[in-house]
């Protein structure tokens, strides 16, 4: 789990990172009903997620010296202090929306893609998922988000775990629907079928399914 401020610091951390994994860009406001809440399972998350997904903070960092002169401080990681801007917030939200076709709904969001460490682009977008949290639980589609976030890193560690070593060297995707779907079938709170819940675009959506 890590505090980000501009695109640029994920490609960069990514890098660095240099592996084929999930990568979850995290669009919570702590102004948002329910963003306490999530915000309290930073620390949780972070060591949950491991090795096996990079979970992105967007509008948050923990550089004490912030350039924004109206911010919100947290509680992050490590019992570390981090700041929340909405003026990063924004400039983030708005460069994805230029180059995606998702549009931010608002409300507490991921968007689900994966790293690409052998290709001229860190980050792959050619197969992200984008999932409205709240909509979900309003829709009773989840139970909450965080049964949702244990069952997708566990989800993504078992996709990554059960695959033999030269598979996944010779592998261009990770499957992001799969792990998903997993995540959904799991974290589900009433049974619906998958497939009827993925057929709400206000709740999921793809690179290929989106029409805003």
């Amino acid at each position: 789990m890590f505090a980000v401020n501009t695109y640029e610091e994920i490609e960069k951390r990514e890098i660095e990172i240099g592996e084929k994994h999930l990568v979850v860009f995290l669009f919570v406001r702590p102004s948002l009903n329910g963003a306490k809440e999530i915000i309290d399972e930073f620390n949780y998350i972070h060591y949950n997620s491991g090795s096996y997904c990079s979970i992105y903070a967007i509008g948050y960092t923990n550089d004490s010296m912030s350039k924004y002169d109206s911010f919100a401080k947290i509680q992050g990681i490590q019992n570390s202090e981090w700041y929340y801007s909405d003026a990063t917030f924004v400039q983030f939200k708005r460069y994805l929306e230029k180059r995606l076709k998702w549009r931010y709904s608002g409300e507490i969001e991921m968007i689900i893609l994966q790293s690409n460490p052998d290709g001229g682009n860190i980050l792959n977008f050619t197969n992200y998922i984008a999932v409205d949290v709240l909509h979900g639980i309003r829709k009773e589609y989840i139970e909450s988000f965080s049964r949702f976030m244990e069952s997708l890193i566990r989800s993504s560690q078992s996709q990554v775990e059960v695959k033999p070593a030269i598979q996944k060297a010779v592998s261009n995707q990770i499957k992001i629907k799969d792990i998903v779907c997993d995540a959904i079938g799991e974290s589900k709170r009433i049974p619906i079928s998958v497939k009827k819940i993925l057929k709400d675009r206000l709740f999921y959506h793809t690179s290929k399914s989106y029409s805003g």
